[in-house]
């Protein structure tokens, strides 16, 4: 059900992308994640205007894979982000 939500990085990281890949703080507790290039793609969709299906979307087009695919593995990166408290879920989209 996570792809209902509206994706939207917290404003408590902060970010870089070197090389095609981004790496990201959590500055509440100072954690670094280095993300590969699908998962940097999924952050930089994550602005709190579009839900995580229509990143889904993105992903089989970019990237060329099927939508279970897609939708397995962005589903899943999702919940590990929101548990990371890097991103958070909303509703409806999100400003700022």
């Amino acid at each position: 059900m996570l792809d209902k939500y509206v994706v939207k990085n917290n404003e408590k990281t902060a970010h870089r992308i070197i090389d095609g890949e981004a790496v990201v703080v959590n500055l509440k507790d100072s954690t670094f994640h280095t993300l590969n290039a699908v998962a940097t793609f999924i952050w930089e969709q994550a602005d709190g205007r579009i839900k995580a299906e229509q990143i889904i979307e993105k992903i089989c087009q970019e990237f060329e894979v099927d939508w279970d695919t897609a939708e397995k593995d962005c589903l899943e990166f999702l919940g590990e982000l929101v548990g990371k408290d890097l991103v958070f879920l909303s509703q409806n989209p999100v400003e700022g």
